[in-house]
């Protein structure tokens, strides 16, 4: 059964994709609620985030630096929970283009082509920041680095239509998943994602940042289709959220709507673990119905006629 797949790491350089796969693989352990002393594996998170091991290991040690994982010599890189309240992180400027430019690309002021200084002018970045804040995009498949200069920004990934064809996409592939001959999802997979939700519900919707929030929900997803055992499926879900990622940060502060989704989660897991297939196909796409009329309740994608 596959778990994710390799997949080819976009053409960024190591400098662009370190600084935030720290933050990325960091808000993963939240995501996962990975226990003190859980081994952080480099080959699962060079899979898990589309990149070659190097990268892992320089964020690991970012990581370890701050106190967030430990590092023992010939043995790898382990989950560390800090007992004190972390202090407040300051302000990330390429985190805050990062917003600012998903907004200017749903709403087409940016782009298609945008240059190295068009970016540092407009959000006020270093040479540094501009090539980690499109770095950052190349991996989420967002823009791709122009043969000589700038960078072109794949428009139809960013159209204003492009979340509700991701909602179309989801409804059509995950209720089918679940309806293949031999799906199964471990008991391990399926005991490990009720923990995460009810450790959702138990508070953790209110506290964790936005990107943890829907990292948790990514993985969800990911993770039950494993057990369709096709890894083209998984991989095109992959994809399709690394997008979503950028498409939805407007509506991530919608915290209310995470506790709908977890019962619903809770619901399609109890389903798959009965034997009720046909039920937790039926159950996953009312669920991504709701979600669908949750955005377009929220002005991110047009109702349906």
């Amino acid at each position: 059964m596959p778990k994710a797949p390799q997949l080819s790491a976009s053409p960024t350089s190591r400098s662009r994709i370190g600084p935030h796969l720290a933050a990325d693989i960091a808000a993963h352990i939240v995501s996962q609620s990975l226990p003190e002393g859980a081994h952080l594996r480099t080959a699962e998170l060079a899979r898990r985030f589309a990149v070659s091991r190097w990268p892992v290991e320089q964020a690991l040690k970012q990581l370890a630096e701050t106190g967030r994982v430990r590092h023992e010599p010939n043995r790898g890189f382990f989950v560390r929970h800090v007992a004190e309240a972390a202090p407040e992180r300051p302000r990330d400027p390429v985190h805050a283009a990062y917003l600012q430019l998903a907004t200017l690309l749903t709403e087409r002021t940016i782009g298609p082509q945008v240059t190295e200084q068009e970016i540092r002018d407009r959000f006020t970045l270093t040479k540094r920041q501009t090539s980690d804040l499109m770095g950052r995009l190349i991996r989420e498949g967002i823009a791709e680095k122009r043969a000589g200069y700038g960078w072109n920004i794949n428009t139809e990934l960013t159209a204003p239509d492009a979340l509700a064809h991701t909602t179309q996409m989801r409804l059509i592939l995950e209720p089918a998943a679940l309806r293949l001959p031999g799906y199964r999802l471990p008991p391990d997979d399926i005991a490990r994602l009720r923990r995460v939700e009810h450790d959702l519900l138990d508070g953790t919707i209110d506290r964790a940042p936005p990107d943890a929030l829907y990292l948790r929900g990514a993985q969800f997803h990911e993770t039950v289709m494993t057990g369709a055992g096709n890894p083209f499926m998984l991989q095109a879900l992959m994809r399709v959220n690394r997008v979503r990622r950028l498409l939805t940060y407007r509506a991530m502060d919608d915290r209310e709507r995470y506790y709908r989704q977890s019962r619903e989660h809770l619901r399609i897991l109890d389903l798959i673990e009965a034997g009720d297939l046909a039920g937790a196909a039926d159950q996953m796409e009312a669920h991504l119905r709701q979600v669908r009329h949750s955005l377009s309740a929220l002005g991110f994608i047009a109702p349906q006629a």
